[in-house]
């Protein structure tokens, strides 16, 4: 996707959470590498220019009760920027079937390191100028994780209220020019 003669990811920061240096420095590199205009360590977010668009990249080597923990603190910020931004969890390779339990954590992709630098932008650049499907429930807000499932659109599971469990739609658009955009759809 292209932007203005540039790649869209250009217009964006890459902000890293990794277990140790190696990991951020690791992943910082892979980002600028992908074409994303910064990439920084979580701790010196001063040097990202204000107001630019950002990614949230976690190393998957942190723990799950981290990786859980991070992903809540984001998805329940006020700023509106943050609440919504993409979360990615990047792994640098391992079994497809792990794909699974980190978007039930709420990540909005998963990234394995392993696969070429083509693929793994475009799975970036299908964070934006998209329109994302969100769900707020009382237990999980975030991307719909039902996408990954392979059950069918008409199924009870898949609809507002099922199972008692009482759930809203939120329409999700990120633009890294424009901003974040999201209204409520049910």
């Amino acid at each position: 996707m292209v932007l203005c003669g540039m790649d869209i990811l250009q217009n964006c920061a890459a902000i890293i959470f990794a277990a140790d240096a190696a990991g951020s420095e690791g992943l910082a590199s892979t980002a600028l590498r992908l074409g994303f205009g910064h990439a920084e360590d979580y701790s010196k977010l001063a040097n990202v220019p204000p107001k630019i668009f950002q990614f949230y990249i976690v190393h998957g080597a942190l723990p799950d009760a981290a990786k859980v923990r991070l992903v809540r603190s984001i998805r329940t910020s006020p700023e509106y920027a943050r609440k919504y931004a993409p979360i990615i969890c990047a792994l640098a390779s391992g079994p497809r079937h792990l794909i699974v339990p980190l978007i039930d954590m709420g990540f909005d992709e998963v990234l394995f390191l392993n696969d070429p630098d083509n693929v793994l932008a475009q799975k970036l650049r299908g964070q934006l100028l998209a329109d994302l499907l969100f769900i707020e429930s009382p237990h999980y807000f975030g991307p719909d994780r039902r996408r990954i499932e392979l059950v069918d659109r008409g199924d009870t599971r898949r609809k507002a209220g099922a199972n008692a469990s009482g759930f809203r739609k939120i329409n999700v658009k990120r633009d890294p020019l424009a901003g974040i955009s999201a209204r409520y759809i049910s």
